[in-house]
């Protein structure tokens, strides 16, 4: 599966600017690092100017992959959503995700109303997006279940606390793809940059 999925993450503000800060800095490692001389073309014969060009590309794409330039917001999200699935041990292919799991921009069961004070909106490649999506189901379909059957017992407002402690305890056991891009967002965060001097 090739092609861009478009995530809106709600987050703090302050994790949020510091993600675009973190973006900032990596913008400006690719400038310093575009600045070197191996990188250098002009005056060179066209052939050997695009073989030069293109291994800076790949350059930026290994530095990329690698984590150590995190140049767009973009970059830094998909980075993160990969070490984050592999620190689940989520990083592999998952079943399908059958009609009943929640629109890919769907409100998921369980999902709480935190008033978050920031966002971002990213653009993770489908794949990687459809991993995270599958893993929250796969882990959460049962309590996913048992959450829409608490509903059902209980439409409308709920006062019992017995029944909201219930309702708690089949949410905590849900873990959405919001949870995972914010786990993300803030693992890039925390791992400490490994810039090239």
């Amino acid at each position: 599966m090739s092609g861009i999925t478009t995530v809106t993450v709600k987050l703090d503000k302050d994790v949020a600017a510091a993600a675009r800060d973190r973006a900032d800095d990596g913008k400006l490692q690719r400038v310093v690092l575009s600045a070197e001389d191996r990188w250098f073309t002009h005056g060179l014969p066209r052939e050997e100017a695009a073989r030069i060009r293109a291994a800076w590309r790949a350059e930026v794409e290994r530095l990329r992959t690698t984590g150590e330039l995190l140049d767009t917001l973009d970059v830094l999200a998909a980075f993160g959503v990969r070490a984050e699935l592999r620190a689940r041990g989520w990083d592999h292919d998952w079943p399908p995700l059958p009609p009943e799991a929640p629109a890919e921009n769907g409100r998921w069961p369980g999902s709480r109303d935190k008033r978050f004070t920031g966002s971002l909106t990213l653009r993770l490649p489908a794949e990687l997006a459809t991993r995270t999506r599958a893993g929250c189901w796969d882990v959460s379909k049962a309590a996913v279940a048992e959450l829409r059957r608490w509903r059902d017992r209980n439409p409308g407002t709920v006062r019992d606390v017995a029944e909201l402690h219930l309702y708690e305890q089949h949410a905590a056991n849900i873990t959405t793809p919001g949870d995972i891009w914010r786990a993300a967002i803030r693992h890039t965060l925390t791992t400490t940059p490994s810039g090239i001097n």
